[in-house]
């Protein structure tokens, strides 16, 4: 079970020399040719002193930035199963294709009203409330976050990699919750949550601001949309964490009680951890 974290808000912040760790593994990044973000969570430590493996799973922003050797790159990597965390809207204004060999899984995580204009156009029509929509993706979808961690006890479930549109909210969480899950500290989830920010490229933030653009909201509303799109604080992961923490006790207890069972949890451990 991962070690819980019980630091005040003081400590966290005299003390934030965690958000700087570089795992020795794909968690420092994957060349995958045109995507931002791409990386693993191999060789980050766990609390109980093993190491998650290289090579099983991969996150990274939306496959629509694939570059002319992207496809070799997911092959290199081995990637079987895509796990796109992008609504059909999004996957409208961003499509892609891959080949036959890599299974692409369409497992959307926000609940978006049907009638709006897509969860970016939403956001700035609304205002954007990041706190809210990932205590919205955390418990509104609890059910299909585990459903996708199960998945990779399958066959042919890994190595899998999973992206939403920037890689850093669905995806973000999805990986955290993994991550705790192995046993990862608190500390390590919410750095690699919050290397996103650094993480995202100029191609990426014109591909929002075209995106953005169309819908004539105001200058304000684009700016801030695109501000949330860009950044990763770490209190929004670490607000994710004690949140489960607060709900279910523990993300192991959290997975359980939507669709996991206890050998899952144990095999998972098994197939992650050295």
């Amino acid at each position: 079970m991962a070690a819980e974290d019980t630091r005040g808000a003081k400590d966290i912040k005299d003390d934030e020399a965690y958000l700087d760790y570089r795992p020795e593994g794909d968690g420092a990044g994957v060349e995958i040719d045109g995507v931002p973000n791409a990386r693993g969570i191999g060789g980050y430590p766990t609390a109980d002193g093993h190491t998650v493996r290289d090579g099983l799973f991969f996150r990274t922003a939306g496959l629509n930035f694939l570059g002319e050797h992207g496809v070799d790159d997911l092959h290199r990597l081995g990637v079987k199963e895509v796990v796109d965390l992008r609504d059909p809207l999004e996957i409208e204004e961003w499509p892609y294709t891959l080949p036959d060999d890599i299974h692409v899984d369409r497992v959307p995580l926000l609940k978006t009203d049907p009638s709006a204009d897509g969860d970016l156009k939403e956001m700035t029509a609304k205002g954007i409330d990041m706190a809210e929509m990932y205590h919205d993706i955390v418990f509104g979808s609890a059910e299909q976050i585990v459903l996708i961690l199960r998945k990779l006890l399958t066959d042919d479930g890994h190595p899998m990699l999973i992206h939403c549109t920037a890689g850093k909210d669905r995806t973000g969480i999805t990986s955290g919750i993994l991550m705790s899950l192995l046993g990862v500290s608190d500390d390590m989830v919410v750095s690699c949550y919050a290397q996103s920010g650094d993480n995202l490229g100029a191609a990426f933030k014109k591909a929002i601001m075209a995106g953005l653009v169309g819908d004539g909201d105001g200058v304000g509303q684009i700016s801030a949309a695109q501000t949330a799109m860009l950044a990763s604080p770490p209190e929004l992961m670490r607000t994710v964490l004690a949140g489960i923490k607060k709900e279910y006790g523990s993300v192991e207890r959290y997975c359980l009680c939507n669709g996991m069972d206890a050998s899952e949890v144990e095999a998972l451990r098994a197939m992650f951890l050295r």
